[in-house]
């Protein structure tokens, strides 16, 4: 079976393989042809494990849903009488007792105004231990009372046994009486195959067994319909139905005192009278042998050990139950059965390429509890929707064979996604590694010409000094301006090179920040007195804190660059120092055109400039930022970014007061992953404090 599903997936990618290759033209999308080859695998896995014998986990999955089933109440119209071990003991005699006692138990039965009566005694063995009374008055006198009864219109019944030969009919004139087969069926050679009674005959050769024959007749006036999942069998030419059982106090029989669920009287009780006129009146009765000590008169009804032995005539008394209230138990067709396995397998085999492993375990287990329960909901006797048996074997074998076969076709497919993903990888880390060496070799070589562009316009502007006209100058001027633009521009490519394949390495020095950032704003006075930009600073007193000085030198230059760059004339740039929770916080504020919030994500990316007509006048590469987060990270501090559009932006950078050479390591723009980073929600806390 399992190669058969592999043959079917081959087919598949057969089949994608020649639509993709001869039929160009009539191609249907991918998606089509993977879901025609997934109703395929789905169609030949229900398929076969319909035509696979489970019988062997079937039965006792059976039988668990008929003990956690809520069984019909037993019908108290229905009464028994057994031939038992106190009627033995108080006769002293033997089973199934003399011709003599059954005649008074007939006699009885006139006077008690039964409904009914079957009985289930085997009266070839009454003849071999009553020899005399079969050849005395007696046998006559019983023969005549039956048919008094009959006549009177309670049918009296003789339930007779079958063997190989057939019928085994009573000795005349008790032939004469109506009477039918009394079997209690086994699964000797099918389904179980472990003598378990789940099933009850109904007929045999096309005529009604006891029990049928006896409610056909008592209620001959009245249609009486099979019950519910009656079929025949062309083999014994019998009909059958599922056996549905009968409880009384929350209990089928309990073995501990013999309790049952119909209303049960002895036999030597019934002789002597002692039945009070009326006890059976409108009863169907059924007589019959209950000896505990007569493995004969027991059967198994299911193979879990709850049950155990249970008396034949009490399954007689189920059976006929069943019948008198039309209640069975009705097999779900097998295209039914099919078309829901292939639900299943389908589901599963769609969810291995859609879902993650773990997933498709949970998906798989909650299906075969889903399936486990819905088969609970459906063998309950609830009218309308119950009484209906879902075999689970086939549905939970596609279920399990879908999980184990697609999984070796997920991890082939995970596996042939990764190679073409370590290829496209590949091919990635080759165009990365072009680009960074094309853009270090233009670089490198543009900055000799630019430099001797700028050699050469300053001599030429000292040399030519005295003969340049103002207009001169100013060209001369524009061109170094250019020049300068150039270089800054190249300079932060090299960087961003050298850093890729380099990382950078944190060197360590005691420096005292607050001087440092003097130093800093004493470098960009001239470009905010240009704007009539006013800095104000506010700096308290900090011990000398180790840090790399030329990495923070540039992040602290390049945002009080763009505080300047991107502030309206005449505004204030605020900056400020202190020390927060083992960090020193430096603070930076302009009163500019502000970063709109779906600009932030984004505002530390490569080469990532805002997009508005203010920035389009200003030159930048769009680098700055980058860079200044990446050597704040190598510090294993924090850079946040507070913005209100319009009114002005302000940066915070945290640096650890306690860095030491230890805790730093050479990162690259490709590793950068720093696990002492401050909480930002705290700092941003204080920093408001």
């Amino acid at each position: 079976m399992v190669s058969l599903c592999y043959y079917a997936i081959a087919f598949g990618h057969l089949m994608k393989l020649n639509f993709s290759s001869s039929m160009k033209t009539l191609r249907p999308p991918v998606s089509v042809q993977e879901t025609l080859l997934h109703i395929l695998l789905a169609g030949v896995i229900s398929l076969s494990v319909l035509t696979f014998p489970l019988n062997f986990i079937e039965a006792p999955l059976y039988d668990l849903r008929q003990w956690l089933s809520i069984k019909p109440k037993a019908d108290d119209r229905i009464a028994i009488i057994t031939i038992d071990d106190q009627t033995l003991n108080q006769l002293n005699e033997a089973s199934p007792l003399s011709l003599n006692d059954h005649l008074k138990a007939v006699q009885e039965f006139d006077r008690q105004e039964v409904k009914g009566v079957g009985y289930l005694v085997d009266f070839n063995r009454v003849q071999k231990i009553d020899s005399k009374g079969f050849q005395s008055e007696t046998l006559q006198d019983f023969y005549r009372s039956t048919v008094r009864l009959n006549a009177q219109g309670v049918p009296f019944m003789l339930g007779i046994p079958y063997d190989l030969t057939g019928e085994v009919t009573a000795p005349y004139p008790l032939s004469q009486i109506p009477q039918a087969v009394s079997i209690v069926h086994k699964d000797g050679t099918v389904f179980g195959k472990d003598k378990v009674t789940r099933r009850a005959l109904l007929s045999l050769y096309d005529r009604l067994t006891l029990e049928s024959s006896l409610i056909n007749r008592i209620y001959s006036n009245e249609t009486i319909l099979n019950p519910p999942g009656t079929y025949k069998t062309t083999d014994t030419d019998a009909q059958y139905f599922l056996l549905r059982l009968h409880q009384s106090n929350g209990s089928v029989y309990d073995s501990n005192d013999e309790a049952f669920p119909y209303p049960r009287y002895s036999f030597i009780d019934l002789i002597e009278g002692k039945l009070p006129p009326g006890t059976l009146k409108d009863k169907i009765v059924l007589v019959g042998t209950f000896l505990r000590d007569n493995p004969n008169d027991f059967t198994l009804i299911s193979s879990l050990p709850q049950y155990g032995l249970t008396p034949k005539i009490l399954i007689q008394a189920n059976i006929l139950d069943s019948i008198l209230n039309h209640q069975g138990i009705s097999e779900v067709p097998q295209t039914l059965l099919g078309l829901f396995c292939f639900i299943l397998s389908l589901a599963i085999i769609i969810a291995s390429f859609k879902v993650r492993p773990s997933r498709l375990i949970l998906l798989t287990l909650f299906l075969i509890t889903a399936t486990f329960l819905l088969s609970i909901l459906l063998f309950q006797s609830i009218p309308l929707i119950g009484g209906v048996w879902l075999p689970l074997g086939a549905p939970l074998l596609s279920l399990t064979l879908s999980f184990y076969l697609m999984i070796p076709l997920r991890l082939y497919s995970e596996h042939r996604k990764r190679y073409e993903l370590e290829n496209e990888n590949r091919m990635l880390l080759e165009v990365e590694e072009l680009k960074t060496n094309f853009l270090q070799l233009v670089t490198h070589d543009l900055k000799t010409p630019i430099a001797k562009i700028q050699g050469l316009t300053e001599q030429l502007k000292r040399s030519l000094a005295e003969s340049l006209t103002q207009k001169d100058l100013e060209l001369m001027n524009h061109i170094l301006s250019a020049n300068d633009d150039l270089n800054h521009f190249i300079s932060s490519l090299l960087e961003l090179t050298k850093l890729d394949n380099q990382g950078v390495r944190v060197h360590l020095s005691s420096k005292d920040i607050n001087s440092l950032l003097e130093t800093i704003i004493l470098k960009h006075r001239y470009s905010a007195q240009a704007k009539q930009i006013q800095i104000l600073t506010h700096f308290e007193p900090l011990f000398p804190t180790k840090f790399d000085v030329e990495l923070i030198s540039k992040v602290l230059s390049n945002l009080i660059d763009n505080a300047i760059k991107y502030s309206p004339e005449g505004t204030e740039v605020r900056i400020s120092t202190r020390e927060v929770d083992h960090f020193v916080e430096i603070q930076i504020q302009d009163q500019g055109i502000g970063i709109p919030e779906s600009e932030r994500q984004n505002l530390f990316s490569r080469f990532y400039r805002i997009k508005n007509d203010t920035t389009q006048k200003v030159k930048g590469t769009g680098l700055g930022l980058y860079l200044s987060k990446y050597f704040i990270d190598a510090h294993q501090g924090s850079i946040q970014v507070e913005s209100e559009p319009g009114l002005g932006t302000t940066f915070r950078i945290f640096i650890p007061i306690d860095l030491n050479e230890k805790s730093l390591i050479p990162v690259g723009l490709k590793t950068m992953n720093f696990k002492a980073k401050p909480d930002p929600k705290n700092l941003k806390e204080h920093s408001h404090a």
